[in-house]
C-alpha cells in the first residue's frame, strides 16, 4: 500500500483503502479497480490523492490513527454547525470518539495525507488540528477529560473565521493591512462565539483564544509569552502550524512534512514551547510509511518503517532490488540520506 497523487495513479490500479466522500460516506470500497472514468470522476469531485496497492508497495500496511469516515463526518458536522449556527453540543459524541480512537491507536504514527484539494481545507484542517493536539496531549499524560477539552479546542480553534469574508480567507495575493488586521481578530471572535456555549469548559475557550500566541510574545491577540500561554494554547500553536503548512492553500502549495518539521525544529526555542515540539516530533512522521523517496545517491525507494528517535532516517526498501536500506542502524548507509519525496 502507498499514497500517490491522483495524477500519478495508473488506470487499472487497485484501491488500497475505502474512499470516503466529504460527509464520511463510503464512495468506493478497497480493492476496486480504478478505471479512467473513475479517476476522472474523483478528480472532478476534488480528490487529489489515493492509496493504492501495487507490486512496489507489497507488504506495506498503513493504519489510520483515527477512522477516516469519522474524521470526515466530524468535519461535515462542524461545517453544518458553523453555517447554520447549530448547537456545538452536537459535536461532542464525535469528538469523544476521536479521542478514544487516538488513545486506542496511541502507538500508530500520524499519517494524514491530504486526499482533498484546498477548497475542502477549512473544516478538515480544524479536525486535523484536534487530532494532532490530542496526540500531543496523550504523550504529555493529560487525563481523558482534558484530552476531550483539548480536542474540542482544536476542532473549534478557527470558528471565529466564520466572521471573516471568504474572499479574504482565500485571497491569492498579499493581504492589505486592514485585511490582515481582520484575520488577526479571529481568535477573539472565536472566543466570543464560544463564550455563549455553556456546555464547553473554560480551558477549551481559552485554548481557542490563544492558538496564535507565540512563545516569544510575537503572537496575537494578546502578545502573551512563555508560561503566560496555557498548555492548550502552546499545543494548539504547534498543531495548527503543522497542518496549515502541510496543506495546499489557495495562495500556495503545501510544504512537505520534512520541510515543516525542520521549520518547527528551527523555531522551537523562539516561537513555540520546545517541550511541546519535542513531544510533537514523537507523534508525526517526516516520511510516512508508504512514501516514495529518492536517496542522495539517486536510489529510489519506499519507506517501510519509521524510528521515533530518528525521524529523518527511516527504513527504506529499494524499489528495483527490494533491498532494505536501514538509514538509522546500518553503517553501510550512514553516508546516505533522503534527498526528496517522489510525489
Amino acid at each position: 500500500m502507498r499514497f500517490l497523487t491522483i495524477d500519478k495513479v495508473i488506470p487499472g490500479s487497485r484501491l488500497a483503502k475505502p474512499l470516503y466522500g466529504a460527509q464520511g460516506v463510503i464512495l468506493l470500497r478497497e480493492n476496486v479497480e480504478l478505471t479512467e472514468a473513475i479517476l476522472a470522476r474523483l478528480i472532478s469531485h476534488g480528490f487529489t490523492g489515493l492509496y493504492i496497492e501495487d507490486e512496489i508497495s507489497e507488504g506495506i500496511v498503513i493504519q489510520d490513527v483515527v477512522d477516516e469516515g469519522l474524521r470526515l463526518q466530524t468535519a461535515s458536522r462542524l461545517e453544518t454547525i458553523v453555517n447554520q449556527n447549530g448547537n456545538i453540543a452536537e459535536m461532542m459524541p464525535l469528538i469523544s470518539d476521536i479521542v478514544d480512537n487516538i488513545i486506542a491507536n496511541r502507538d500508530v504514527e500520524i499519517n494524514m495525507h491530504h486526499l482533498w484539494g484546498h477548497h475542502e481545507y477549512t473544516y478538515l484542517h480544524c479536525v486535523n488540528v484536534g487530532i494532532l493536539a490530542v496526540s500531543i496531549g496523550i504523550k504529555l499524560n493529560l487525563s481523558r477529560d482534558n484530552l476531550i477539552y483539548l480536542g474540542t479546542a482544536g476542532i473549534l480553534h478557527d470558528i471565529g473565521k466564520k466572521n471573516v469574508p471568504i474572499e479574504i480567507l482565500d485571497k491569492q495575493g498579499k493581504l492589505s493591512g486592514d485585511e490582515y488586521e481582520l484575520i488577526q481578530k479571529h481568535p477573539e471572535m472565536g472566543f466570543e462565539i464560544l463564550a455563549k456555549a455553556m456546555e464547553l469548559n473554560s480551558v477549551t475557550k481559552v485554548g481557542v483564544l490563544q492558538h496564535h500566541e507565540r512563545y516569544d510574545g510575537s503572537g496575537y491577540p494578546r502578545g502573551l509569552k512563555g508560561d503566560e500561554i496555557t498548555i492548550f494554547g502552546r499545543i494548539l500553536a504547534v498543531a495548527d502550524t503543522y497542518d496549515a503548512m502541510t496543506s495546499d492553500r489557495a495562495y500556495r502549495n503545501a510544504f512537505s512534512p520534512s520541510e515543516t518539521v525542520e521549520y518547527l525544529m528551527g523555531t522551537g526555542d523562539q516561537l513555540y514551547d520546545s517541550e511541546v515540539i519535542d513531544v510533537f516530533l514523537r507523534c508525526v512522521t517526516v516520511y510516512p510509511v508508504g512514501t516514495s523517496v529518492e536517496l542522495s545517491d539517486g536510489t529510489k525507494g519506499i519507506v517501510m518503517q519509521n524510528y521515533s528517535d530518528c525521524v529523518l532516517r527511516p527504513l527504506v526498501r529499494n524499489i528495483e532490488t527490494k533491498e532494505l536500506i536501514d538509514l538509522k542502524n546500518d553503517p553501510r548507509f550512514y553516508n546516505l540520506c533522503i534527498s526528496k519525496i517522489i510525489v
